[in-house]
């Protein structure tokens, strides 16, 4: 026999990054909210090691986590900022450099380990019904609600479910909502890698034939690598051993900060193009990995994620205003309508990038370090890319002001 819930306005199936955010963001804006996770996160403890995933955090999605309150857990926690960008291709002779003090701003980003801001979320769910462990088993769609069924029996109703629970997502599935993409035939190997020289607060990324190579900055001095490689190459050094690894990766780098000389536990995970062919169909909504998945070299990944959170609660908060209810295919629209046209742009810009920088085609080689040096001597040429990668606006939605 099934156990039936209260109705919700909103029942947010994924736990992660982007949907504890938008379940903490929702409720602050006055709407009941469900959460649905398989399994309740770990809590982050200072004294561990770093974990294997991090995020660059831009300074416009920051602004969300300090608008829900939820910065000030990081920050006193354990982060990085980093102040300046460093991008230059082995063989070639120019490198581009973007600094802070380019914007204004005091730093372009923060590097932020994922379980640090899946914990301060977390934490924040005080007034969210959390149903955890828990998976969906089925999702059925009437005119009045959407009802999920729970592998516990509990049916949880609700006006609008919300798919945040990544790439494979079972909502998006349970909508009918197809996708399209491509594998990149790459994996990206991630870890915390001890240099011999600090790395001076800047973000190091060196495009090879095979990928980038990137240290991002954390705050013991140490880096978090991103190695982007073919997946022959990336199984050929899943297999080296300590040392070995570590000569291979100073060898990788250039050795722009010396030596490699320790690497903790190391993992690697497939590389892939995904974006979901439509963000909403009636009573459903998709948010984060669930709706679009770019190649991570600019690192856009999360701030995509947590924007979508930022143009949901608007269309949502609009649709309430003009007395509907979440689940309305008007305002949600408006809400695939604000947020695909900007993920669009960024699945377009790191692919193109992917198949620039991952060829060995000579023309390409030399049109890249033509188009590094362009973008190095013109200062409105970086000025743009710095405003990009910082993404502050002054038009968008509430939680980004």
């Amino acid at each position: 026999m099934s156990k039936q819930s209260p109705r919700y306005d909103i029942a947010i199936v994924g736990g992660g990054m982007v949907g504890a955010v938008l379940a903490v963001a929702l409720s602050r804006a006055d709407f009941s909210v469900a959460l649905v996770e398989a399994k309740r996160p770990s809590r982050f403890e200072l004294g561990d090691d770093y974990e294997l995933r991090v995020s660059a955090i831009a300074p416009g999605t920051r602004r969300v986590l300090e608008n829900l309150g939820l910065w000030a857990s990081v920050e006193r926690r354990r982060c990085c900022a980093f102040t300046g960008m460093k991008v230059w291709e082995a063989g070639g002779a120019s490198e581009l450099f973007l600094e802070h003090t380019a914007v204004g701003l005091p730093e372009l980003g923060h590097i932020v380990e994922n379980n640090l801001i899946v914990d301060s979320a977390w934490q924040a769910l005080t007034d969210v019904d959390i149903y955890c462990p828990a998976k969906m088993e089925s999702l059925a769609i009437d005119s009045d609600a959407a009802r999920l069924r729970l592998d516990d029996g509990t049916v949880v109703s609700a006006a609008l479910v919300v798919g945040a629970e990544g790439a494979n997502s079972p909502v998006r599935a349970a909508a009918g909502i197809e996708t399209t993409g491509w594998p990149y035939g790459q994996r990206c190997t991630v870890g915390t890698v001890t240099p011999a020289r600090h790395h001076r607060h800047i973000a190091w990324q060196r495009f090879t034939e095979t990928g980038p190579v990137a240290f991002l900055p954390l705050s013991d001095g140490r880096c978090s690598l991103a190695w982007h490689a073919d997946d022959a190459l990336a199984a050929e050094l899943a297999e080296l051993d300590h040392d070995t690894f570590c000569a291979r990766l100073t060898e990788a780098s250039g050795g722009v900060l010396g030596e490699i000389e320790h690497m903790d536990k190391r993992a690697s995970f497939p590389l892939k193009l995904q974006h979901a062919r439509e963000y909403c169909r009636p009573r459903v909504a998709l948010a984060g990995d669930a709706a679009h998945v770019v190649h991570p070299m600019a690192g856009q990944g999360v701030n995509l994620g947590l924007l979508d959170v930022a143009g949901m609660v608007e269309a949502l908060e609009a649709g309430r205003a003009a007395n509907r209810d979440a689940g309305d295919m008007t305002y949600l629209r408006r809400y695939q309508r604000a947020r695909m046209a900007e993920n669009l742009m960024m699945l377009g810009t790191t692919d193109a990038f992917k198949r620039v920088y991952g060829s060995a085609n000579p023309l390409l080689r030399t049109l890249r370090q033509s188009a590094i040096g362009i973008a190095a001597n013109l200062a409105p040429i970086r000025q743009i890319m710095i405003h990009h990668a910082v993404g502050l606006s002054a038009n968008g939605p509430r939680l980004l002001q």
